[in-house]
């Protein structure tokens, strides 16, 4: 069955841990990515060859949302920037490689055209990671499978504390291609709000496989000691 297909309407969670996080490293990320499998999630979003391929022969043929990370500030592209980043991972396991499809410039001077081609030749789905209507625009004049709202709120200005439910709204209303809900949701409810505004998906990570995040909102609602 197309990934696609056995990702739509249900949840995809993100393992990812970065360099100097205490989970950090691919047998932490498959047992993180076993566990979200074993509790329902439809589909795991990974980063790097490593964590992809342990997470791989562990959750069997669960879709795997793949990408890379360049050590880039926010603004600017560092999501799978080149179709050498896109071939990393689909050949650690990846069925949909995720994408920075936004017009800004990239490493290189590769295009977004070239990393989604990349990707078809190799038999995988292409998911252009978006932050604004402008730019979901610019993502499917190049032939993305899907959008994302993953980058909405971190390409320009302060980091808003909840998702972009109105992205998604907006994304969906363009019509014919699925929309991924992601960035920032951190409660069922916000999550049933996507589904309720057309998401075909909706990608959780941090609020589920980060103690540490997690750890420290909840010491914030302690009293002063």
């Amino acid at each position: 069955m197309n990934p696609l297909e056995r990702v739509r309407g249900g949840l995809i969670v993100s393992c990812q841990a970065p360099p100097g996080h205490p989970l950090h490293g691919p047998g932490y990320m498959a047992a993180m990515s076993r566990a979200a499998v074993e509790g329902g999630a439809t589909g795991i979003r990974a980063e790097g060859r490593a964590d992809i391929r342990a997470i791989r022969r562990v959750v069997g043929d669960v879709p795997i949302v793949g990408l890379t990370k360049i050590d880039r500030p926010m603004d600017q592209v560092f999501i799978t920037p080149t179709p050498d980043d896109a071939e990393v991972v689909v050949a650690a396991g990846a069925d949909i490689v995720a994408l920075d499809a936004t017009p800004r410039p990239r490493p290189g001077g590769a295009s977004v055209a070239a990393i989604v081609d990349c990707a078809h030749q190799l038999g995988a789905l292409a998911l252009g990671d978006v932050d604004s209507l402008a730019s979901a625009e610019h993502a499917l004049e190049v032939g993305v499978d899907i959008l994302a709202t993953t980058l909405a709120g971190y390409t320009d200005g302060p980091i808003p504390d909840g998702p972009d439910l109105d992205l998604v709204s907006r994304l969906v209303a363009l019509g014919g291609t699925p929309v991924v809900a992601e960035g920032r949701y951190s409660t069922p409810e916000q999550v049933q709000e996507a589904f309720t505004r057309g998401a075909c998906a909706v990608v959780v990570g941090g609020a589920i496989t980060n103690p540490l995040l997690t750890t420290r909102r909840f010491l914030q609602a302690l009293p002063s000691r």
